[in-house]
């Protein structure tokens, strides 16, 4: 595996990664991208469940971060 790899910028701003690199690197469906001062690092994705959760979807509609507009609330609506 050589350290530098020069690759033409495909359409839609894709780069085609060697495929030696890619399976010494143990890369897979996903990969983690961090911008830095020098330019780009590749790392295999190793998602946390807060990685997973982050986008999860809300479970009621409108803002997630506003409070809910309850204005009545019996004892009948909370029975299941």
């Amino acid at each position: 595996m050589s350290a530098i790899q020069i690759t033409a910028l495909e359409p839609g701003n894709r780069i085609q990664l060697p495929a030696d690199w890619v399976q010494a690197l143990g890369f897979s469906s996903a990969v983690s991208l961090e911008r830095t001062p020098e330019g780009i690092i590749v790392r295999p994705a190793r998602a946390s469940w807060d990685d997973i959760f982050a986008t999860k979807l809300s479970v009621r509609p409108g803002d997630p971060a506003a409070e809910p507009d309850v204005t009545e609330l019996s004892g009948d609506d909370l029975l299941f």
